[in-house]
């Protein structure tokens, strides 16, 4: 006699009821992008979350902030008629999220596009600090699998409409998504204490001699004004190729070589937030 026993998909049955004090999601605050298979910090303080911000590729969390609108296409169960029979559900279909920034970010656009095979999880977070991904049967949240990420939007301003850039994420399984979706609050205001970071590069002046600025490499926002002080006072320990940096009329002076930051990680530690060092 055969042993074997299939079980019903739905083996934990099937309730409808609702909680005591229901969830009630807010509007989109952020995204944050892990690397597929990483998550978040499983003490979500400050601290640890700026450091987060600045780790170690594969271990970086990459938030996206400063969102004016959500959208969703897709996701829309399929049907299929069999016979005189009533329809059934086949599956869903693809879904992608869309979701616009206040303002337009050159930086993100290329990034996005740079990373368009790149396989990310993501972390959704609304105004109310709570922060939605998957459980994956773990003691962490899951980030939502996603298939891939790329940018859209408007390039420059036009009669009736400002320029903007929106970030789009598609799931690679909309049914799996939907069906272990989860959350976990957050003590801390991720839209102020996660920031992301900006590639920076030193551009060598004419005159004076072997002096520097500190330039955003996309938009070539001069920034030597934030970073030259604390670059000046921690030169020995936060950059590499040069062996010493004196901050001076909005400009660095390099003595021995020329001026490369070290990694994000040690940046963090000694009081540098924000920057890496762009390598072509």
């Amino acid at each position: 006699m055969r042993t074997d026993i299939r079980e019903c998909g739905s083996t934990s049955g099937f309730n409808t009821g609702m909680n005591y004090c229901p969830l009630q999601p807010d509007k989109v605050a952020g995204v944050i992008l892990v690397i597929h298979g990483k998550k978040l910090p499983k003490e979500l303080t400050a601290d640890a979350l700026e450091e987060a911000c600045h780790a170690d590729y594969p271990d970086r969390i990459y938030p996206i902030t400063g969102f004016s609108e959500y959208a969703v296409s897709g996701g829309e169960p399929n049907t299929s008629e069999n016979g005189y029979a009533g329809s059934e559900i086949t599956g869903y279909s693809a879904r992608t999220d869309t979701f616009t920034l206040r303002k337009f970010n050159l930086a993100l656009q290329a990034n996005l596009v740079a990373n368009k095979d790149t396989l990310f999880d993501m972390y959704v977070f609304d105004k109310n600090n709570v922060i939605y991904g998957e459980d994956d049967g773990t003691d962490e949240l899951a980030g939502f699998d996603l298939s891939g990420v790329y940018p859209t939007g408007q390039t420059y301003d036009s009669s009736g409409q400002k320029a903007y850039l929106a970030f789009n994420a598609m799931y690679s399984d909309t049914e799996k998504m939907m069906k272990n979706m989860s959350v976990k609050q957050s003590g801390v205001n991720l839209e102020n204490v996660l920031k992301g970071l900006n590639y920076v590069e030193f551009v060598k002046m004419t005159s004076p001699e072997n002096t520097y600025k500190l330039v955003d490499h996309y938009d070539r926002t001069d920034l030597t004004a934030y970073y030259g002080a604390v670059l000046s006072e921690k030169a020995s320990t936060v950059v590499s190729g040069a062996s010493a940096l004196e901050y001076s009329n909005g400009v660095l002076t390099a003595t021995g070589g020329v001026p490369v930051l070290k990694s994000p990680s040690i940046l963090q530690d000694n009081g540098v937030i924000g920057i890496e060092q762009w390598v072509q």
